[in-house]
Formats: C-alpha cells, sequence, structure tokens
C-alpha cells in the first residue's frame, strides 16, 4: 500500500473511405512532441485552487470508480497502480497520461466502491494544505504543522512517512480526512546517517534528518476505516 497507515494495501485512449485518412506520426515524432509541450509549461503554480487537492476534490469520499469515470470519462481509467514492495493494486487514475496532473485513487473494497486513498507523487503538480507540495522541505512541513513530528526512518519500502503530526495543524484536514506525507532524500541531499535510516521512528528536529535535507515526494489524503467508525 502507498500508505502503511491506512488499513488495507491501500495504493488510478474514425474512418470514412473519402478523405483517406491520413498516416499517422511514427511513435517517436509523438514522443517528443509530447516532450516538448511538457518542457515548454509554465513553472507549477501551486496557489491554483484547481491544484489544491482537499477531502473534496478532485475526489471525495462518496466517490466509487463508476462516478470517477462517468465525471472525468476519458481522463480516468480502472488499472494497476504500482505500490510498496512491487505489489500492485486495482484502482482509479486521473490524468494517467499526464504525469503534471495525474492522480492515484485507492480502494478499500476490490468492487472500488470505497475510497481509501487519494495520492500524488513523481512529477505531479497538485498541492496540500498549506501550499505543501512534492519538493516541500523538512522545514516547510514542519512550519505548516506548527509543531515538530514524527517520521520513519528513510531507506526502506516504508520509509519516510510521517507517522505523527503531534496534534500540530496537519493532524486532521478541517475533520473531514487525513493527510499523509512521505519525505525522501534528493540525489543532491545531504549526508545519510546511519540513525535515520531503516525501520525506526525518527523526529523532525533530530539535526542528523534536517541535515540529510529530505522533501516531499508523496502526499495523499484518505480516509482511516476506522476514524469513520468512530465518526457513526
Amino acid at each position: 500500500m502507498p500508505y502503511k497507515r491506512l488499513s488495507v494495501l491501500a495504493v488510478l485512449i474514425v474512418v470514412a473511405c473519402s478523405p483517406q485518412k491520413p498516416a499517422e506520426a511514427p511513435a517517436s515524432s509523438v514522443v517528443a512532441s509530447e516532450e516538448a509541450a511538457i518542457s515548454s509549461l509554465a513553472p507549477a503554480d501551486y496557489t491554483s485552487l484547481a491544484n489544491v487537492m482537499t477531502c473534496d476534490w478532485p475526489v471525495k469520499k462518496t466517490d466509487t470508480a463508476e462516478s470517477l469515470l462517468a465525471t472525468y470519462k476519458s481522463y480516468a481509467e480502472v488499472t494497476n497502480i504500482p505500490g510498496a514492495e512491487g505489489i500492485t493494486q486495482k484502482g482509479v487514475v486521473l490524468y494517467g497520461n499526464d504525469p503534471r496532473r495525474r492522480v492515484e485513487v485507492f480502494f478499500y473494497d476490490v468492487a472500488l466502491t470505497e475510497v481509501s486513498l487519494v495520492l500524488v507523487r513523481g512529477d505531479s503538480q497538485w498541492s496540500g494544505p498549506k501550499g505543501l507540495h512534492l519538493g516541500s522541505t523538512l522545514a516547510d512541513v514542519e512550519a505548516a504543522n506548527e509543531k515538530p513530528f514524527r517520521l520513519d526512518g528513510f531507506d526502506w519500502d516504508y520509509g519516510g512517512y510521517v507517522s505523527d503530526f503531534n496534534r500540530g495543524k496537519l493532524a486532521k484536514i478541517k475533520g473531514r480526512c487525513t493527510l499523509g506525507i512521505r519525505l525522501g532524500i534528493p540525489e543532491n541531499g545531504g549526508p545519510v546517517a546511519e540513525s535515520i535510516t531503516g525501520e525506526r521512528t525518527l523526529v523532525s528536529t533530530d539535526p542528523a534528518v534536517a541535515a540529510a535535507n529530505p522533501v516531499v515526494e508523496a502526499l495523499s489524503v484518505g480516509w482511516p476505516q476506522a476514524a469513520a467508525d468512530s465518526d457513526q
């Protein structure tokens, strides 16, 4: 599952005789044109409301695979989504052909009727609460939370996940869903001490954690089943 704190491995493309149909462009030309289009885009605008992930956007708790396909039409696809430890899980991907807008939707059930997690990673330009986005720094997360927080050690399948926001501002989004953050150490990061790797719990104020310069590499909103049950 993309976030281990949830209870399950939760982890989303016409013909007439005349005129003659034009020949299709070579695949290499298509790829080159797509890459050129992406490289010419303006920098990401993380303040645009259209790109801010919330408890209700771009997916809400009551959505199903069927409702997402109806809403997003050709921009949504039921497919297998990769998770930790080489596991894949069937879910829904929104904007799968555009890495800047890609959103992965995981479900608790095989019928894909109960959303568990909405995840962005890779090159996604979606942002979350308080402007956090992929690439935000450890200090950014701590400032948004207004408190230190706990996270798992780095360099393993579940490394870098925030495990406890310590009742800070990010502990719950408007009381209706939970935020998931995974931090990773980029190629240009600092030294990675042995004391911050492996299956252990770290604190964001640890100087060794700060020295590694971790950044946000995945964001999610979700609805843990235990929390849902407690609201009833």
